[in-house]
């Protein structure tokens, strides 16, 4: 049962996410290393999804101190065209 705060359901998500990474990358993406939430807002998921990733190679991190990884974006990119496994609930 659907109620008044519930959110209808995404079309063609794999779409929009590659629509953004199109328009992401034309408009110029930040000279900098984006931390997990940022990748996370970015590209849709929960921060705990991109930290899978990088445990898993799929993403390639960078040490940041002693706990800390960063991401470049143009990792974060190819990581999207390659296909990112996230599930929309």
């Amino acid at each position: 049962m659907r109620n008044e705060y519930s959110y209808p359901e995404p079309d063609g998500v794999e779409n929009r996410v590659a629509e953004e990474a199109a328009t992401y990358e034309s408009e110029g993406l930040p000279n900098r290393l984006l931390n997990a939430r940022e990748v996370a807002k970015f590209v849709g998921c929960h921060e705990e999804t991109v930290r899978r990733a990088y445990w898993r190679g799929l993403l390639r991190s960078q040490r940041f101190g002693v706990r800390g990884r960063r991401f470049h974006p143009d990792d974060v990119l190819d990581w999207i065209r390659r296909g990112i496994p996230t599930k929309v609930s």
